[in-house]
C-alpha cells in the first residue's frame, strides 16, 4: 500500500490543504501541538471512520467551521496495483456522516458503514491492527525499554493480536461454559421436583386420564339412555298437556258464550228496570213541572208594576230634592238676616251710649243732631228684619214638616222596592228551576229512548242459571287439571335440563381429559426433542471443550514461534543500523532484550541509551513487519512518530540513512519530530505549522 495524496477540509486545525506523498523518506516537521500527527490520523478515519480517530466525532470537524461547511478528507492510494480513491464526510449541524470508495474509477463502495467494512475486508485487518502496522511511537519504544519482562511479554503478544486468540479462547470457553449450563438445565427439565423422568410420569399420567376417560364415557351413555327417556316422557306429557289444554279452551269457550248470553240478560232486565224508574221519574217531573208554572203566572204583572214604582220613585227622589233646596236657602237666609240684626243691634247700642259724640260707622264724622235720625233709622230697619227672621222660620218649619212627610213617603217606597225586588229574585229562581226540569226531563226522555233501543238491539234472551252453573264447575276443574300437567310438564323439563347440563358437563370433562392427554402427549413429544437436543448440546460440549484445547495448543504455539521470528526480523533492521557492528539480537524465553556482542548475548543495560532506543525501534518495526505479512498484504510505508528520543546527532544521521536503505522494504517513511535540522537529512520534508487564527497549513519542501 501506498500513499499518493490526500485533501483535508475543516478537518481538526486544518481549514483546506492538499498533500502528495512523495516516496523515499520524508520529514513531517513543526512545533507540538500544530498537527503533525493529525494528517496520518485523517489517513486512518477516512478508512476506518470514527473508531480510528483519538477523540469524539463531534470534536473532529474544525472548531470555528460553519455549521453548513463540511469535514472531509479525501484519501487516494495504491493498493495490490489498484488506484483507491476514497472519501469521508461529515455534514449538517448533526454531522451526519457519508462515504464512498472508487476502485480504477470505478465505485466500489457507497455510505459510511458500507465503506468501512469495505476497507478492513480489502486490507484485511482492524483498525486498531492498521495502527499498530504502519505507526510507531516514542511513547511505545520507551515502554518496550522499561516495562519488566512479564510486561514485555504481554505488550508484544497484545500488539501482534495474540490477544485475539485469548479473545476467540475465551469466547469458546464461554460457549463451552453455556452449553455445559444449557445441558445441565436440559437435564433437569427432563425430570420433575421429584427426581423422576417427565417422560414416564406423562405416559403414567395418560394411562390414568385414559382410565377417567373411559369411566366418564360409561357414565355418558347411561346419561344419554336416561335422556331418551326422560324425552319419551316429555313428549308423552306434551301431548297430554296439549289434550287438557284443548278441552280446557273448548269449555272456556262454552263458558264464554253463556257468559255472554248472561251479560245481555242482566244487562236487559237492568235496561228495563231503568226505564220503569226513568218513566216514573219523568212524570213526577212533569207534575212538578206544571205546579211550577202555575207558581209563575203570580209574578204575571211584576214588570208593569216595577215600572210604575220607579216613577213613583224617581218623582219622590226629585220632590225631596226641591224640599232639600228650599230648606237650605232657607236656613241660608234667615242666617245672614239673623248676622245683620246683631250688627245693627251693636251699632244702635253704642250710638246710644255715646251719645251725638259718636261718630258716623260710615263716613267717621261725630253725628251731632242725625244721632236721633239714626237712631230711628236703625230701629225701623231692626223691626223690619226681626218680622222676616220670624217669617223665614216659620216657613223652615213647615219645610221641616214636609221634609218628614216626603222621607216616610221615601222609606215606604223603598220597602216596597226591597220587596218588588225580592219578587224578581224569586222569579227568576223559579224560571232557573223550570229551565233545569225542563231540561232534566228531555235528558231523561233521550235515555228513556236509548235504552229502549238497546233493548231492542238486545232482542231475545234465554239464559238458564242450571245450565252455567256446571259449565263453570267444569271449567275451574279441568283449569286445574290442566294446571298439574303443566306443572309436571315443567318438572320433566325442569329434570330434562338438568340432565343436559350434566351430561354436557360430562362431555365437557370428557373433552378436557382429552385435551389433557394431547397435552401430555405434545409433552412427551416436547420431552423426546429435549432428550433429542441434550444429546446434541452435550456433544457440542465436547466439541468445543477440544476446541478449547486445540486453541490453547495454537496459542502456545504462536507464542513459540513469535520470538525467534521477531528476532530474527528486528535482527536484520539492528544489523543495518548499526553497520553490522551488532549483528544479532533476540527476546529470551522471559522476553528479556539481548543484543550480540561478538557473538555473545547481552541484556539491553549493558548498552548506551541511543543503543537501546535503536534495539526497541527494530522491535517495534520487526512487529509492524510480521502484522503485515501475517495480514497478507504489503504495507510499504510506515509512520515513525518522535523516534529519536536520546539519540545523539551522529545517531540521528546514522538512523535516517539506514531508513533510507530501508527502500527495499517500506518506499515511503514518514518521521514525524518537532526537530527542525531533521529537514537536511531527509530527501523531503513537509512542514506543518498554526497562524494566528489556530489554523494549520503545510508545506512540502
Amino acid at each position: 500500500m501506498i500513499l499518493k495524496s490526500i485533501r483535508l477540509k475543516n478537518f481538526r486545525k486544518f481549514k483546506e490543504c492538499y498533500i502528495e506523498f512523495p516516496d523515499g523518506v520524508t520529514g513531517v516537521v513543526g512545533l507540538n501541538g500544530v498537527g503533525k500527527s493529525t494528517v496520518f490520523e485523517a489517513v486512518a478515519w477516512t478508512l476506518y471512520g470514527p473508531v480510528a480517530a483519538r477523540t469524539s466525532t463531534d470534536q473532529i470537524k474544525r472548531e470555528g467551521a460553519a455549521p453548513s461547511d463540511p469535514c472531509r478528507v479525501e484519501l487516494e492510494f495504491i493498493f495490490d496495483d489498484d488506484t483507491y480513491h476514497v472519501v469521508r464526510e461529515m455534514s449538517g449541524k448533526n454531522l451526519s456522516a457519508s462515504g464512498s470508495a472508487t476502485v480504477n474509477g470505478k465505485l466500489a463502495a457507497n455510505g459510511a458503514e458500507v465503506l468501512s467494512k469495505y476497507i478492513q475486508k480489502k486490507l484485511g485487518m482492524d483498525w486498531k491492527s492498521f495502527y499498530t502496522s504502519i505507526f510507531a511511537k516514542q511513547k511505545e519504544l520507551n515502554t518496550l525499554s522499561s516495562m519488566n519482562p512479564s510486561e514485555r511479554r504481554q505488550l508484544i503478544l497484545r500488539m501482534l493480536g495474540i490477544n485475539a486468540v485469548d479473545d476467540i479462547i475465551s469466547a469458546i470457553r464461554s460457549d463451552t461454559k453455556e452449553k455445559k449450563n444449557l445441558v445441565e438445565k436440559l437435564g433437569n427439565d427432563l425430570v420433575d421436583e421429584h427426581g423422576q423422568d417427565k417422560i414416564t410420569v406423562y405416559k403414567q399420567e395418560i394411562q390414568n386420564q385414559q382410565k377417567k376417560q373411559k369411566e366418564l364415557a360409561q357414565r355418558i351413555e347411561e346419561q344419554k339412555k336416561q335422556h331418551q327417556k326422560i324425552e319419551e316422557e316429555l313428549s308423552k306429557t306434551k301431548k297430554d298437556c296439549e289434550t287438557k289444554k284443548l278441552l280446557y279452551e273448548k269449555l272456556c269457550m262454552t263458558k264464554e258464550q253463556l257468559e255472554g248470553k248472561k251479560s245481555r240478560f242482566e244487562k236487559k232486565q237492568r235496561l228495563e228496570n231503568d226505564i220503569k224508574t226513568l218513566e216514573k221519574t219523568t212524570n213526577e217531573r212533569q207534575e212538578i213541572l206544571e205546579k211550577q208554572k202555575e207558581k209563575l203566572t203570580v209574578f204575571k204583572n211584576l214588570e208593569e208594576d216595577l215600572q210604575t214604582f220607579e216613577q213613583q220613585q224617581e218623582k219622590s227622589s226629585n220632590v225631596i230634592q226641591t224640599a232639600v233646596k228650599k230648606q237650605e236657602q232657607n236656613t241660608t237666609l234667615l242666617h245672614r238676616l239673623r248676622n245683620d240684626i246683631k250688627e245693627l243691634t251693636t251699632k244702635k247700642h253704642y250710638i246710644e251710649k255715646m251719645g251725638p259724640q259718636a261718630k258716623c260707622p260710615t263716613c267717621e264724622r261725630v253725628l251731632g243732631e242725625q244721632q236721633k235720625k239714626l237712631l230711628t233709622s236703625y230701629t225701623e230697619e231692626l223691626t223690619k228684619k226681626n218680622h222676616e227672621a220670624q217669617k223665614l222660620t216659620e216657613d223652615g218649619k213647615k219645610l221641616d214638616t214636609e221634609y218628614d212627610r216626603l222621607s216616610r213617603e221615601k222609606q215606604a217606597l223603598q220597602k216596597k222596592s226591597m220587596y218588588l225586588r225580592s219578587q224578581v229574585v224569586e222569579r227568576e229562581k223559579l224560571q232557573i228551576t223550570l229551565r233545569h226540569a225542563t231540561e232534566e226531563i228531555l235528558r231523561e226522555k233521550r235515555e228513556l229512548e236509548n235504552k229502549k233501543k238497546e233493548i231492542k238491539a238486545i232482542g231475545a234472551v234465554e239464559f238458564d242459571e242450571k245450565q252455567y252453573r256446571p259449565i263453570r264447575i267444569r271449567v275451574s276443574e279441568t283449569y286445574r287439571v290442566y294446571q298439574e300437567a303443566l306443572s309436571k310438564l315443567d318438572n320433566i323439563k325442569e329434570k330434562h335440563q338438568e340432565i343436559t347440563v350434566e351430561q354436557k358437563e360430562q362431555e365437557g370433562k370428557k373433552n378436557l381429559i382429552g385435551q389433557q392427554i394431547k397435552t401430555f402427549e405434545k409433552n412427551i413429544e416436547e420431552q423426546q426433542r429435549l432428550v433429542k437436543k441434550l444429546e446434541s448440546e452435550r456433544n457440542d460440549a465436547q466439541r468445543l471443550s477440544m476446541l478449547s484445547e486445540v486453541m490453547d495448543s495454537y496459542r502456545t504455539y504462536l507464542i513459540s514461534q513469535i520470538r525467534p521470528t521477531l528476532s530474527s526480523h528486528a535482527s536484520e533492521l539492528f544489523d543495518e543500523l548499526t553497520d553490522g557492528k551488532y549483528s544479532q539480537i533476540e527476546l529470551d524465553e522471559d522476553y528479556n532484550l539481548l543484543v550480540y556482542d561478538r557473538g555473545l548475548p547481552y541484556t539491553i543495560e549493558r548498552f548506551s541509551g541511543g543503543e537501546e532506543d535503536l534495539a526497541n525501534l527494530c522491535i517495534r518495526l520487526a512487529i509492524s513487519e510480521i502484522i503485515t505479512e501475517r495480514a497478507g498484504s504489503v504495507f510499504q510505508f510506515i509512520i515513525l512518530d518522535e523516534i529519536f528520543g536520546s539519540q545523539d546527532q551522529i545517531r540521528k544521521q546514522n538512523i535516517i540513512k539506514a531508513l533510507n536503505s530501508f527502500s527495499s522494504k517500506f518506499r515511503q517513511i514518514f518521521l514525524i519530530t518537532h526537530v527542525e535540522d531533521i529537514k537536511h537529512f531527509t530527501e523531503h520534508t513537509i512542514t506543518v505549522s498554526e497562524d494566528e487564527s489556530g489554523i494549520s497549513t503545510i508545506k512540502i519542501e
